[in-house]
């Protein structure tokens, strides 16, 4: 662990380096309003070290908005992530969509909108899979598919030890709590869960937490599971009670979204996701009832 530092530029998002002795890597890229700062760190771990590569886990906005700052600072960074991704972001839709949230974020967190920056280079370079290997040279990072947030969101395995994971296990709030965030499919995120625990790594990274106390939290893909199960018995109940999509929104808001969460993510972002899981919980109930 001695060569991944993190280098976050600010609140909202993971960004995580690791250096090998011949490349170099960066786990996710943040919000855009951040992208100054995460540049800022990231030269001061690499002391004039090329950055290689960026490894996305999904094209959420969060995830992906300091991208083109990034590219732009290092012509030659290579953006890894999955297929899916790379269709997303060819779609002008999507590209509005991230820059409108972005902006949103950045007035949220910093109260400026964000820096220009061209849409052509907010893409992936280079698709990877499952158990595509990323070599550092003393340093190996294997892909593992996990889906659930999104259709082919990745996480990441350093050295068959330390786990990256996806938002498709869970996040972990800064109290400790698990919150689902599965958004397309509760059954793949719980398939997602199963395989991630079978890899028994020894350092687990949660997204936008850190590093999980294994000592703390013993039962922590149970607590994943339970979560999640939870998540979809809550949604069922009001949905049997006959409640609507934003009805149900409401009382989901009201079991999942703690003090501190106000905080860690925007409300907009909260409810977005939110009728994503709902939706795929009751669409899910529907397909097994046919």
């Amino acid at each position: 662990m001695n060569n991944i530092y993190d280098v976050k530029g600010g609140t909202g998002g993971d960004s995580y380096l690791i250096v090998g002795d011949k490349k170099t890597a960066l786990l996710e890229c943040g919000m855009a309003f951040s992208a100054a700062n995460l540049i800022d760190n990231i030269k001061d771990v690499l002391q004039g070290r090329q950055l290689d590569y960026v490894l996305i886990t999904h094209s959420h906005y969060d995830h992906v908005g300091a991208l083109p700052y990034l590219k732009e600072e290092w012509p030659n960074l290579e953006a890894m992530g999955s297929e899916y991704d790379l269709r997303i972001l060819e779609r002008p839709s999507a590209l509005e969509s991230i820059r409108k949230l972005s902006n949103e974020a950045a007035h949220m967190y910093s109260g400026e909108p964000i820096e220009e920056y061209k849409d052509e280079l907010m893409k992936i370079d280079t698709v990877i899979y499952e158990g595509s290997c990323i070599d550092l040279g003393d340093t190996q990072i294997k892909v593992i598919e996990t889906p659930g947030h999104t259709r082919c969101t990745l996480s990441f395995l350093i050295d068959n030890e330390i786990f990256y994971g996806s938002e498709s296990l869970g996040v972990v709030s800064q109290s400790g709590r698990i919150v689902p965030a599965f958004i397309v499919d509760y059954f793949q995120a719980i398939e997602s869960i199963i395989k991630c625990q079978a890899l028994k790594p020894t350092v687990i990274y949660s997204p936008h937490y850190g590093i999980i106390d294994q000592e703390l939290k013993p039962d922590y893909w149970q607590e994943c599971l339970d979560v999640a199960e939870y998540s979809r018995k809550v949604v069922l109940h009001y949905s049997n009670l006959g409640y609507t999509l934003e009805e149900i929104l409401v009382e989901y808001e009201n079991v999942f979204r703690s003090k501190e969460y106000y905080v860690e993510q925007p409300l907009f972002a909260f409810q977005i996701n939110s009728r994503g899981m709902i939706s795929a919980i009751l669409k899910s109930q529907a397909e097994k009832v046919d």
